[in-house]
């Protein structure tokens, strides 16, 4: 077996226990409230989160700065890894992917190797845990970068915000066409362009009937089935409609792999309290 060690961040959802469970590096964006830093599953955890957003703070969050970083290489490189893969959110929504390779040519790491997912949430979650069980089986790293490759050709994600409230709060929406999109009573489903560029509008409904269908449409186009995908959704503190959405698609693709997670801190933010995401991610390695 070789000794690689798999890393992601926070952005990929997963928390502090995933990561001990699965042998997976967690790297902390920071969360800023306040003018207070917390680096996200280690200073503060998911729930807190929502808590301060239930208060009407204002989250913002931020790449991890470059000290933090550099004293997590420092560390990896003392323990003379054969390799170490690292797997970040869409450098176009967050710097981390920038900050490894600068640490990484400052500290001369020639067996440091990042990868860019250009994607977000439960996709990148997928991609480490896939990865460090390839590494466990003694995959080398260009499969492992193949599969990784393949992964992000074969995701896709939406994101369904309960309200305006936090993408007006966020400056993604103005507080017009918020305004005016609540009195016509209209919900937004948003996605992640396919390049990972940016989140845009997809579509938009007056019923949660009619979302749930275009997602569902979406997704059929692109061929997803039970035998080669898993559906991941995933929400900002919002289990029961999480669970509705799930009886849902286990009708539409009976049998299918379907996992339930909490949003993480940089989609929650934008998003806001009560927001649904809905990811599909092709099960290849």
């Amino acid at each position: 077996m070789k000794n690689y060690l798999i890393v992601t961040d926070t952005t990929s959802a997963m928390n502090s226990i995933q990561a001990k469970e699965y042998g997976v590096e967690l790297v902390s964006l920071s969360v800023l409230i306040d003018r207070i830093e917390y680096k996200d599953q280690l200073d503060i955890t998911t729930d807190q989160l929502y808590q301060k957003l239930k208060e009407d703070y204002v989250p913002t969050t931020s790449q991890p700065n470059t000290g933090y970083l550099e004293e997590l290489v420092e560390k990896w490189k003392s323990k003379k890894y054969d390799a170490i893969i690292v797997i970040t959110c869409s450098s176009d929504l967050s710097g981390t992917w920038s900050g490894f390779n600068l640490v990484k040519n400052q500290l001369e790491m020639n067996n440091m190797y990042i990868y860019d997912s250009r994607q977000v949430g439960a996709p990148v979650m997928d991609m480490a845990i896939t990865a460090k069980n390839m590494a466990d089986r003694g995959y080398d790293v260009n499969d492992i970068f193949t599969m990784l490759e393949m992964k992000t050709k074969n995701s896709f994600s939406f994101l369904v915000p309960k309200d305006f409230k936090q993408l007006v709060r966020g400056g993604r929406l103005s507080p017009v066409a918020a305004k005016m999109a609540s009195i016509l009573k209209v919900r937004a489903l948003l996605y992640l362009k396919e390049d990972g560029s940016c989140v845009d509008k997809y579509a938009m409904s007056r019923t949660e009937t009619k979302i749930n269908k275009t997602i569902i449409d979406k997704f059929k186009e692109d061929g997803v089935n039970r035998k080669d995908y898993t559906l991941y959704i995933s929400h900002g503190d919002n289990e029961n409609s999480a669970i509705n959405v799930k009886n849902i698609f286990e009708e539409t693709f009976p049998g299918i792999d379907i996992i339930i997670n909490k949003l993480p801190a940089v989609l929650t933010c934008h998003g806001g309290l009560g927001c649904i995401a809905v990811h599909y991610v092709h099960k290849m390695e």
